[in-house]
Order: C-alpha cells, then sequence, then structure tokens
C-alpha cells in the first residue's frame, strides 16, 4: 500500500504529465501551421501550373504563327513551292488547336481580350490575307501580292500581332514572378512562426527541467555522501529526514536500512577475512608447485612436437632433398642447436645445412676423410668436440666463449654410415642423456633415408621402364583385370589425345569413351574391347580402326594378356599407327588402276592404228593422219615413262641439271603458245611485272615444271575460262603464278598434292586422267632449283600456283656495294692466272660464252698488281708457274692479308692434289687438272649465288651479247 502511494506521486508520474502537456499544445499549433502551409503550396501550384501552360500555350501559338508566315514566303521567294504551302497548312490547324487550348485556360479579361485579338489575327491571315496573296501569286499577278503586303499595310498588322503576344507574354511572366514572391513570403512567416513556437517549447521543459533537477539533487547529493563514506569503510549510520513520498523517499528509507545491516555485519566479515587471509597464502603455495609442473609438462610437450615434427617431416615426403632440409632444422631445434649440418655420403653427396655458409659447407664436404670423420666411421657412435668460439660465432660477447660440436653418424640397415650429422650449441654442453636420446633420433632418421633410397632405385626403374615405352613408336597401354590403366606411354597418349596424369588409374569406361570419341566404327571397337577386358576372350588379338581428329588414322589394335603364376592380371594394349601403311597400299592400287588405263589408252590407239595401216590399203592422207595419232600417241607413252624415270632417278638422287642462266620469259611463251593452239577453249594470258627475269637452272627441267602447271591448269578447268600467268619480283625472288577458273583443291589435300601417285578423291577429276606424278616432280626440280612452289586454292573458284626461283639481278643495280666493280661493258670481272696459254685461252672462251669479262695473266707479280687495280669478282689461279717470281700460293697470302681484296672468291686450277692446303688458305674451290672448263663457269656463278646472303646474285648483263655472238 506504501508503495503504491509513492508511485502516485512519483517524480515520473510528474515528468510524464508535464511532457505530455507541452507536447500536445504543440503538436496543435504545429499541425494548425502545417495546414495553413499546405492551402498556401496548393493555390501557388495551382496558379502556377495555370500561367505557366498559358505561356506555354502563347509560345507554340506565337511558333506556328511566325512558322507559317516564313513559310508562305518561302512559298513566295522558291516559286510556289508545294511543300512550303503545305507547312502553312499545317500550322494553321496548330494555330486552330492552340486557340482552342486557351480558351479552356482562360480565367481573367485580359485572357479573353488576348484570344480574340488572336482569333481576329488568325481571320485576317488565314481566312482573307493569305488565301488572296497566294491566288494573286499563282496566277502570275504579283503586283497585287506587294500591294497586300505594303498598300493594305499587313506588314504592320503581323506586327501588331506580335507585339500583342509579346505583352501578354511579359504580363504572363510578371504573374508568375509576383506568384513566387507571394509563396516565397509566405513560407517565410510560416517558418518564423514554427521557429517562435520551438523557442517557446525550449524554454518551458528548460524551466521545468531545472525545478526538477533541483528536488531531486539535494537529497541525492546526501545519499553520495553517506555511499562515499561507506565505500570508505568508515561507520554511518544514514537517517531519512526529507519524509518524501516519491521514489527519493523509497530510496532513502531503504539506503537507512542497508546502513544499519552493514554495521550488523561488518565484524563478521572481518574475522572471513581473516580466515580467508591464510587460506589465500597455502593456494599459493600449491600455486607455484603447479606452475612448475606445468612448466615441465609444457617442455615435455615441446620436446615431443620437435620430435612429431621431425618424424612428419621424414614421412610426408619422399623428395631427399626436402627431406634433409626438415632433418637438420628439426634437429637443430629438438637438440637446440644454433647451426647444423647434415651430408649423404652417396653420390653426389647431397647435403643441407642450418645456420652455416655456403663456404663452411664445401670445406666440412671437401675435408669428409679428416681425422673426425675417420674416427665417426670406425667407432660408429655420436662424439663431442669442445672449442673455443670463433670471433665470428660470439657476435658482441668480448668474453672467452666454448662451442659444443656432437658429431652423430646416421646407420644403415646393414650397419655401414650412410650420412654424417653435425650440430653446435654454443656455451651449452650436451648430456649423455641426451647423446643417448639423440643417438635414437638418428636411427630414426637412417629408417626414412633407406626409405628414401629404395623409393629412388625404384622410381629410377619405373623411369627407365618409361623411357623405353617412350621410344617405341607405337602406343602402349597397360590395364589390370577391371581395364584401369596401370601405365602407358607418350605414343599412346598422342593417339587418345590425353594427358598422361589423367589417363593412369582411369577407369575402363572413361578411357574406352575418350579413345571411341574420334573413332569412326565405334561400336565394333567398343565390342572388340568389351571382349576382350570385360569378357577375358583372346580369340580376337587385332582390330583395326579409323580415328577423324585431327587427321584421319588408321590404328590397329594388338591385345596380349600378362600373366603371373600362371593367372592374368592384367592385358597389354599395343595401338600402332598404320597410316602410312594403309595409305601406300591404297596408292599401290590406285597406281596401278591409273598407270594400266594411261599406258593402255595411248598403247591401245597405236595398235589400232597400226593394225588398220597393215591390214588395208589407205590413201596417202589417211595414212598420215594416223601416223600423226600413233607419232602423238608414242609421245604421250614417252612422256609417262619419262616421268617415272624421273621420279626414280630424283628418289635415287642421280638425277642430273645441267643449269645455266636464262631468261624464262621466252621460255614461258612458247609454252604458252603450244597451249593456245592446242586448247582453244582456254583463254591464256601472260603478263611480266618485272625485268628481272633471268634464273640459274636446267633449261629443260624449267620447262618441264612449266608444261606441267600450265598443263594441269588447263586440264583441271574442263569448262574453260581463263589461265592468268604472271612473272613478278617479291622481296628476293623471282616469282611465277599460274592462276585458273577450274574445279579449285579441297583444303585436306592441298598438303598431299606433292606426293607421288597422289590424286584428290573427287569423281570430277576421277574423269580427268593423270598419274599423280607432275607435280611431285615440279617439286623436286624447283627444290634443286632452291626454289619452291606453293598452293592458293578455293573449292569450285580455281587455284593459283606460284613458283619462286632465287631472284638474279644485273651488276648494273648493286653498283652501291662496295665489293661490286664492274667491267668496262658492264658484266662481271674474272682475272685467270695461268702460265699455260692454250689452257688459259680455253677457260677463257669458256668463260666468256657464259657472258663473264675475262683477263689472263701468265705473270705471278702482274698478275697480283691488276687485282689490286681492278678488285675482280672472281680469281682463277694456277699453283705452279713457270716464270720465276711469285707462285699462287704467294698471290693467295698477300690477297687474304688485304681487307679490300680478302673477299674475293678464288678457284685454283693446277695439276697438284694439294686440295686442303688450298682450302687452308682460303680457296673457294680446288680443280685438278685436266677438268671440263663448264665445271669451273658453274662453280663461279654458284660460288656468286651462295655469296650474296640475299639470295641474289651478280651475272653478266646481255647488254652487247650479240655483238659477242
Amino acid at each position: 500500500m506504501k508503495l503504491n502511494k509513492y508511485l502516485k506521486t512519483s517524480l515520473a508520474r510528474q515528468f510524464s504529465l508535464l511532457t505530455i502537456s507541452i507536447i500536445l499544445a504543440f503538436s496543435f499549433l504545429l499541425t494548425g501551421l502545417l495546414i495553413y502551409q499546405n492551402n498556401i503550396t496548393n493555390d501557388f501550384e495551382q496558379t502556377n501550373d495555370r500561367l505557366e501552360k498559358k505561356d506555354a500555350i502563347t509560345s507554340e501559338l506565337d511558333y506556328s504563327f511566325n512558322l507559317a508566315i516564313s513559310e508562305m514566303r518561302a512559298y513566295y521567294a522558291f516559286d510556289g513551292g508545294v511543300s512550303y504551302f503545305n507547312s502553312v497548312i499545317k500550322q494553321k490547324e496548330n494555330v486552330k488547336k492552340k486557340i482552342d487550348e486557351l480558351e479552356g485556360v482562360v480565367d481573367s479579361e485580359d485572357d479573353v481580350l488576348f484570344i480574340q485579338q488572336i482569333q481576329g489575327f488568325y481571320s485576317y491571315y488565314f481566312e482573307d490575307t493569305m488565301p488572296k496573296s497566294k491566288e494573286f501569286y499563282d496566277n502570275g499577278q504579283t503586283s497585287e501580292v506587294i500591294n497586300i503586303a505594303v498598300g493594305q499595310n499587313a506588314s504592320e498588322i503581323i506586327r501588331s500581332y506580335q507585339g500583342n503576344i509579346k505583352e501578354y507574354t511579359g504580363n504572363l511572366d510578371k504573374q508568375l514572378s509576383t506568384l513566387h514572391d507571394t509563396y516565397s513570403k509566405n513560407i517565410f512567416i510560416s517558418q518564423v512562426v514554427f521557429g517562435s513556437l520551438l523557442f517557446l517549447l525550449i524554454c518551458a521543459m528548460a524551466i521545468f527541467t531545472r525545478k526538477m533537477l533541483v528536488s531531486i539533487g539535494k537529497p541525492l547529493k546526501k545519499l553520495a555522501l553517506a555511499a562515499g563514506e561507506i565505500a570508505e569503510g568508515n561507520p554511518i549510520l544514514f537517517n531519512d529526514s526529507t519524509k518524501r513520498e516519491d521514489e527519493l523517499g523509497l530510496l532513502s528509507i531503504a539506503f537507512e536500512k542497508m546502513t544499519k545491516s552493514i554495521q550488523d555485519k561488518e565484524q563478521d566479515l572481518s574475522a572471513q577475512n581473516e580466515e580467508l587471509f591464510a587460506q589465500q597464502d597455502e593456494l599459493q603455495a600449491q600455486q607455484n608447485e603447479l606452475e612448475e609442473a606445468l612448466k615441465t609438462t609444457q617442455k615435455r610437450e615441446l620436446d615431443l612436437k620437435r620430435r612429431n615434427d621431425l618424424v612428419n617431416g621424414l614421412a610426408n615426403t619422399l623428395d631427399k632433398q626436402k627431406v634433409l632440409k626438415s632433418i637438420v632444422e628439426t634437429m637443430c631445434e629438438v637438440i637446440g642447436a644454433d647451426k647444423g649440418l647434415i651430408v649423404l655420403l652417396s653420390r653426389g653427396l647431397p647435403h643441407s645445412s642450418f645456420g652455416v655458409s655456403e663456404e663452411g659447407v664445401r670445406q666440412f664436404i671437401n675435408h669428409l676423410d679428416s681425422g673426425l670423420m675417420i674416427r665417426l666411421e670406425e667407432r660408429k657412435v655420436p662424439f663431442i668436440i669442445k672449442r673455443k668460439c670463433e670471433t665470428e660465432e660470439q657476435g658482441f660477447h668480448t668474453q672467452t666463449s666454448y662451442c659444443f660440436d656432437i658429431y652423430m653418424p646416421v646407420l644403415s640397415s646393414s650397419g655401414l654410415m650412410e650420412a654424417v650429422m653435425v650440430y653446435t650449441r654454443l656455451d651449452q654442453a650436451f648430456t649423455d642423456e641426451e647423446l643417448v636420446e639423440f643417438n635414437g633420433l638418428s636411427k630414426q632418421i637412417a629408417i626414412s633415408l633407406d626409405k628414401i633410397r629404395i623409393f629412388e632405385l625404384s622410381e629410377g626403374e619405373r623411369q627407365l621402364t618409361q623411357d623405353i615405352l617412350d621410344t617405341i613408336n607405337e602406343g602402349i597401354q597397360l590395364i589390370d583385370s577391371n581395364g584401369i590403366v596401370l601405365q602407358v606411354n607418350t605414343k599412346m597418349c598422342d593417339i587418345i589425345e590425353s594427358q598422361r596424369e589423367t589417363m593412369l588409374q582411369n577407369s575402363y569406361k572413361n578411357w574406352l569413351e575418350t579413345l571411341l570419341k574420334n573413332a569412326d566404327n565405334r561400336q565394333e571397337l567398343k565390342a572388340f574391347f568389351d571382349r576382350i577386358v570385360l569378357e577375358g576372350k583372346t580369340d580376337r588379338k587385332s582390330f583395326v580402326f579409323h580415328q577423324q581428329s585431327p587427321t584421319i588414322k588408321v590404328i590397329q589394335v594388338y591385345c596380349e594378356p600378362l600373366t603371373r603364376d600362371g593367372e592374368k592380371f592384367g592385358t597389354v594394349v599395343v595401338y600402332r599407327d598404320i597410316t602410312k601403311e594403309y595409305e601406300v597400299d591404297v596408292m599401290k592400287s590406285e597406281f596401278v588402276s591409273t598407270v594400266s588405263h594411261e599406258l593402255r589408252t595411248p598403247l591401245a590407239s597405236v595398235l589400232g592404228f597400226t593394225e588398220l595401216m597393215l591390214n588395208r590399203e589407205l590413201k596417202p592422207e589417211r595414212q598420215k593422219k594416223y601416223l600423226t595419232t600413233i607419232y602423238q600417241e608414242a609421245k604421250r607413252l614417252t612422256v609417262l615413262i619419262n616421268d617415272f624415270l624421273d621420279v626414280q632417278r630424283m628418289e635415287a638422287g642421280k638425277q642430273t641439271y645441267d643449269k645455266k642462266f636464262d631468261d624464262i620469259v621466252p621460255l614461258i611463251s612458247t609454252i604458252v603458245e603450244t597451249h593456245q593452239v592446242n586448247y582453244p577453249s582456254h583463254s591464256i594470258q601472260y603478263h611480266v611485272q618485272t625485268s628481272n627475269t633471268m634464273v640459274l637452272g636446267d633449261k629443260d627441267k624449267i620447262s618441264q615444271v612449266f608444261t606441267n602447271l600450265i598443263s594441269n591448269a588447263i586440264k583441271y578447268s574442263p569448262n574453260g575460262g581463263n589461265i592468268v600467268i604472271t612473272v613478278f619480283e617479291e622481296d628476293t625472288k623471282l616469282k611465277v603464278s599460274i592462276k585458273d577458273e577450274g574445279l579449285g583443291i579441297p583444303e585436306e589435300a592441298i598438303d598431299k598434292l606433292f606426293t607421288k601417285f597422289y590424286r584428290v578423291d573427287n569423281s570430277d577429276r576421277r574423269r580427268i586422267g593423270g598419274t599423280g606424278l607432275g607435280l611431285a616432280i615440279v617439286k623436286e626440280i624447283m627444290k634443286a632449283h632452291d626454289g619452291d612452289v606453293l598452293i592458293q586454292s578455293e573449292l569450285k573458284k580455281g587455284s593459283i600456283f606460284t613458283v619462286s626461283f632465287p631472284l638474279v639481278i644485273g651488276i648494273g643495280d648493286h653498283a652501291k656495294d662496295k665489293h661490286a666493280v664492274t667491267s668496262p661493258k658492264g658484266k662481271v670481272n674474272v682475272i685467270i692466272v695461268e702460265d699455260d696459254n692454250s689452257l688459259a685461252n680455253l677457260l677463257k672462251t669458256e668463260l666468256e660464252e657464259s657472258n663473264f669479262h675475262v683477263k689472263t695473266f701468265s705473270n705471278g707479280e702482274t698478275a697480283l698488281e691488276a687485282i689490286k687495280v681492278e678488285r675482280p669478282d672472281a680469281i682463277v689461279l694456277d699453283i705452279m708457274l713457270e716464270e720465276k717470281g711469285l707462285d699462287g700460293w704467294d698471290i693467295i697470302k698477300q690477297l687474304k692479308n688485304i681487307d679490300e681484296l680478302k673477299s674475293i672468291p678464288i678457284f685454283i686450277s693446277s695439276a697438284l692434289d694439294e686440295k686442303e692446303k688450298g682450302l687452308a688458305l682460303g680457296a673457294n674451290e680446288y680443280l685438278i687438272k685436266p677438268y671440263q672448263p663448264s665445271k669451273l663457269s658453274k662453280l663461279i656463278l654458284q660460288t656468286l649465288l651462295k655469296k650474296d646472303w640475299s639470295g641474289q646474285i651478280l651475272i653478266p648483263s646481255e647488254e652487247n651479247s650479240e655483238d659477242q655472238r
């Protein structure tokens, strides 16, 4: 009951009632203010929207009127353009529409008056003036149009209308400005009123709060002082003198009772406190004992952890270097060593160290046969060496310190010392107990090293086996009885297009799916493996399948069971790539078929016409015709046989080439003329785009190249079309392209075109004869001429065959080269030093026929002076000169000591067989007499060709060649 009484008069109740009253009063005032402000805002927005709408309509009216007037004027200016008048009509409709919209927002007399003015102008312009002026203009009465504009003051009326628009728009802007000012003023007033109300509310709350704080503060201060005395341990008896009936009164009564209770129990607490102090001393002693035990346990735990780390480091890897590093670092922690080293006494002396310099490691390894090592190997037990610390080991310590080195052997299972470990501690000796413990650790290390050694041996044998398998040019796959892959070689991975890591331990289902992915006869291949792997039957040991990706391959599979002690534990699967054999077999069949057809066709003609001539009396004209046919077919047979023989000679490396410099333009022209006559349905176009058309080659073989390529272009364009031959120069190559508009070549067949007997597998081409040797011969001939043949083709659109030769240009093109010295006639300069006049004249004649400029000398001194002056492009030198003085050896030695002349090619022509000496002195070639003079000219040309790195060669100019002939 008393508590309820207090609550009815509590401070919280009083404070709550007053606060609620103030808040309600403020809320009523604020609500009224917000309603007032909302009304102001609504009135402003409605009025503002209406004025802005009027302004927008007025602006569009003004724009439409002005545009209509402008378009009408454009109509007059541009001679009655219909589009301009249509635009005037469109603007008339817009004006009418905007007048109707403006009538809908009229709310003042000014608006009504403005609408009347607009309507009047609308009637004046669109219904009266504009139609009349248009009619006058259309009738050609221009003066009447001018009279309307000038005489009837139409321009003044338009300007008056524009002034009304401007005045009305200005009034709207003023109304908008006044409206905004009024709205801003009202908002400001409402904000001032709101601020005043808020200020009054804050003042009222401050006054009330101050009164409440004064009422509460005094008794609370008294309670605080009493509480402070109690906290400091001073005896005090608090008496409630306020007689308040609120929370503070209730708190004072409770505090009074609490002080009385504290005084009653203070004596009991003192006695208990003394007893607790005694118990605390006993607990402190027990705690000290526990801390000592904990330190011992933690030390043992740390030792166990280090030993566990050592064991884990030994067991977690089979990498020797990682194990050695783990051993030395962990042992340093276990032993408490400052540095350590372990060295294996095996091949290569693998080692690892901690805290030891590289120089120190090398020093230890280099002295493994020292006395300490001998002692360790003989006794095979650890021992300790005490020594003074070196200066670098003492660091910043100046007093004398000692190091303790422990040498420990690591013994293998056979009792041999496998490794040696050395650890060093500074100023801390090793105990006998530690020595026994460390010896046990070394045995654990020995077991781990034995395990690594066994692993390395097995891994080496496994790698050797794998290397042997990888050298086999057939895919090898070892699977267990369940089909799981145990081992594969590189060739197998290439065939199945997979990595070895993903293949190993792969299930039968997975690797078979990978293999079947690119196989054409998948069902048969799967049935073959199912029969062997799943059913365990070996009646069929091989199978052939075709693999489609990335290129077509023919694979033959062999399977052989693996048995051990009479029990099968797996299967060896061998994959043999027989693509070449398969292609050769197919090619052989095609070749036999093609050759029999190609040979029998002309042979049938020869035999048939020969039989007719033998059995019948024929007219001379008919006989000549038959004989011509027989001759042509015999030539055809000869070409086929020559192709076979050429291929055979090229394969045997016995094909010879008589290379000379020739212009290919006349050669190609002759071939083109022949084919154009024989194939009138094809248009052969010939373009020469360079003047450097000389090549070094065998004229007949080059002719065979172009004959084959042009014949192919015609043959594989059965519907006729253009054959375009272009001779051009590109980089350092002379190129000839032959373009046709024929069948084209499939992309996958381009790489095989130069294969002997190969023909594209296509019905369109099967109707076209041929042995498949032509392009193979072309390729070999171009290769022998240091050239190449390239193909560009698009199916159904034609092909381009491009042959390229090393570019051969005239010596005049190299006039800037410091080594290129021309003769008076612009030819290559050659000096012959030969005392045999007959041989000198023979060599000179041969070289001049090859269009060289040649000078001969019989005396060594005279020849050397001439060489220094003329600096020739090549020198032909005899060694033994009859006249006394310089011989050939002396000339070579002097020339090689002159920087400007030492690069000139020297060709020794001598009866002495001292080739090695000549080449050692720097000669380019050594010819032993007698020899064919043509061989000399060929060697000079070939040397000059090789000498020029860009593939170009300085050759004799054809200028004045007719005079020499």
